[in-house]
């Protein structure tokens, strides 16, 4: 679901048989995601932030308040998530105030949920802290503002790097198999394969 003025992919991610869920990147819009999340009949198991930035924690505080559930975030992404209030007022938005996470993830860690698991890769570029959560046995990664169909995340802001960005995707996402579904934190989800095949940014074009 699409959450907050800068239409951030909010993934609600479900286990049908347990009922339990993991939200990755409650941006903004909290109340809507609980409500989502009530509809459903789920419960919120881990809360999975991709990084830091304001778009993407914002609703953060208010599901770990309602469900307990752990916020997961990469050690060198939390000062970024502590001034997520400061980084909202200079678009002109106001987000709340956020927890520290409970849970720091890295290269290689293993998030269990019910009877499958997540894969942290470290995928830094758009962030320092960046991180994408790959569930090899369902053929998904949630790669936050890392890659997009067709383009990529921005290197632009603060602690950005467009060669350790274009590196991450070419050695953790791309060496995935291709028909792989990227689920990005902006936009429409593709593939690995698509990817490669015509994002410009890898294809010689961007």
């Amino acid at each position: 679901m699409e959450v907050g003025p800068l239409a951030v992919s909010c993934y609600i991610v479900e286990h049908v048989s347990t009922r339990k869920a993991v939200v990755i990147d409650p941006g903004d819009d909290g109340e809507a995601i609980l409500g989502e999340i009530g509809r459903l009949g789920l419960e919120v198991d881990k809360i999975l932030l991709t990084h830091g930035h304001f778009d993407h924690v914002g609703a953060v505080g208010l599901l770990r308040k309602k469900s307990g559930a752990k916020v997961h975030l990469h050690p060198d992404d939390v000062e970024r998530m502590k001034t997520a209030r400061r980084q909202g007022l200079m678009f002109g938005l106001l987000i709340p105030n956020t927890p520290s996470p409970d849970v720091l993830v890295g290269e290689g860690d293993r998030v269990p949920f019910a009877d499958r698991e997540f894969r942290v890769s470290h995928t830094p570029g758009h962030t320092p802290g960046c991180v994408s959560y790959i569930m090899e046995s369902e053929k998904m990664a949630f790669v936050g503002d890392l890659i997009f169909a067709g383009s990529i995340g921005r290197t632009d802001l603060p602690g950005g790097d467009y060669d350790a960005l274009i590196r991450a995707v070419r050695e953790k996402i791309f060496v995935l198999p291709d028909d792989t579904v990227l689920f990005p934190g902006h936009g429409p989800a593709t593939t690995v394969g698509g990817e490669k095949r015509s994002n410009p940014f890898f294809t010689g074009g961007g």
